[in-house]
């Protein structure tokens, strides 16, 4: 039993994979300590693998599901005679090459397959193929959602989602268990019900450019929605690196996709403050005028939240200092307003310039 089956509120005592598991062919035997604190991040030294096949394999840290003891969840039924006989898919593309038998179907009440679902997102993190091999076997659902406490940790405080265990493995590097899950029926664009965020959001939100890459390439929907709206071009351009949007933008997004707030991808590139991720998308053909729901421009958010460098950029490529929003404010005026000389002084050149 992997350290991560135990729960965070369990009892801290050394407990026995169920015996009956361990006759009919399953791959823990004995006892495992667990002594941690409730809610810290499972790394790399809590985790113990199977002892008949040692990995070197160097796994992400993943904080554990709140979801009761593996060992509750199998108590009711016995798994299948040879749950390890699946061989992962070495292909780099999911197709009939790659796709292995499914696990022996197992009927399982909700409750207790809501409990193997959260174990399965946790090896899926782990990138552990063993025990997601066997959590399939024993009737997890490949598509599961685990709830995830603080999975958007922009908001103050952050706000709670769901994931699949796709979404889990591409969040983590684990490229081997996507592979895996992708032929045993994993969605690659799962709908905001069945995972708050896609496998791509959570790729591009690690920055992992083979994982993002490859999930394009097997068709990620690159304008997909995650739960607050926030498309994959967004989430590059707030927290991607220069390649990671340069990526996203090959595959032709749609610039003019709107998050909750009413925000286009070129106003994301403005609150971090990123020039050079502008840069890329105006060269890409997106509109240095684009406006907020509110009829605020790219240029004047930039001037209100005192972003020099994006100010300097939208200028430089056209941006118009005196499109009235629905208050019938100005960018100028905004300048005006505010206290920042250099940015005022910018927008009176430009104005200038257009006279």
């Amino acid at each position: 039993m992997s350290a991560w089956d135990k729960t965070p509120f369990a009892d801290r005592a050394a407990f026995q994979f169920n015996d009956n598991i361990q006759r009919r062919g399953g791959i823990w035997a004995g006892s495992i300590e667990w002594n941690s604190a409730p809610g810290r991040s499972l790394s790399r030294d809590d985790y113990q693998p199977p002892s008949r096949t040692p990995s070197t394999k160097s796994r992400s840290p993943v904080e554990l599901p709140a979801a009761p003891l593996f060992r509750d969840a199998t108590s009711s039924w016995s798994p299948p005679a040879s749950p390890t006989t699946l061989t992962p898919p070495d292909s780099p593309s999911v197709d009939s090459a790659c796709v292995v038998p499914s696990p022996t179907l197992v009927s399982v009440p909700p409750k207790e397959k809501r409990k193997l679902g959260d174990r399965l997102y946790a090896a899926s993190c782990a990138g552990d193929l063993e025990h997601i091999k066997l959590l399939l076997s024993l009737g997890a659902d490949v598509n599961s959602r685990t709830i995830i406490p603080a999975l958007y940790e922009s908001f103050k405080p952050a706000k709670a989602g769901s994931l699949s265990p796709l979404a889990g493995a591409t969040g983590h590097g684990q490229l081997d268990a996507v592979k895996y899950l992708l032929a045993q029926g994993a969605k690659l664009n799962p709908t905001v019900n069945e995972s708050s965020s896609s496998p791509l959001h959570k790729a591009i939100r690690a920055d992992d450019m083979h994982m993002t890459r490859y999930l394009l390439e097997l068709g990620a929907d690159v304008n997909s929605f995650n739960a607050y709206n926030t498309t994959p071009l967004m989430y590059a351009v707030k927290y991607g690196s220069s390649p990671m949007v340069s990526l996203i933008l090959s595959y032709k997004p749609d610039f003019n996709q709107r998050s909750f707030i009413g925000a286009c991808a070129t106003h994301w590139a403005v609150w971090p403050n990123r020039g050079e991720i502008m840069e890329l998308l105006l060269e890409a053909g997106a509109d240095k005028d684009q406006t907020q729901a509110d009829g605020s421009t790219v240029l004047h958010c930039a001037v209100q939240a005192e972003k020099a460098e994006i100010v300097e950029v939208l200028l430089r490529w056209g941006a118009d200092p005196l499109r009235k929003n629905d208050e019938w404010e100005t960018p100028l005026g905004a300048a005006e307003s505010g206290s920042n000389q250099e940015i005022l002084s910018m927008m009176k050149v430009a104005v200038k310039s257009r006279r």
